[in-house]
């Protein structure tokens, strides 16, 4: 698997360029998603709730420790969140 590095250690960095494009069309379909979860979310009773929280924070933070190149178990990080949001 190839390996994410960060902007800063791009050879072009800072003076890289994008395509406005491709942004534009990305742009777009998040927030198309956005507002599917957003309207989603809003017909879950509390426990789905949470639990969707749970879920999506814990995806973030093995998402996050991968790119730094740790693999976190994720029981144990939806245990954290569990005691955190209660």
């Amino acid at each position: 698997m190839a390996r994410n590095i960060w902007n800063w250690q791009q050879k072009n960095w800072p003076h890289f360029s994008y395509n406005e494009d491709a942004l534009y069309t990305l742009e777009l379909k998040f927030s198309q998603n956005t507002g599917t979860v957003l309207g989603a979310f809003k017909h879950v009773n509390e426990k789905e709730k949470e639990q969707l929280i749970i879920e999506i924070l814990s995806n973030e933070a093995l998402k996050t420790s991968e790119i730094e190149g740790e693999y976190l178990d994720r029981d144990s990080i939806q245990s954290s969140i569990k005691k955190t949001l209660a």
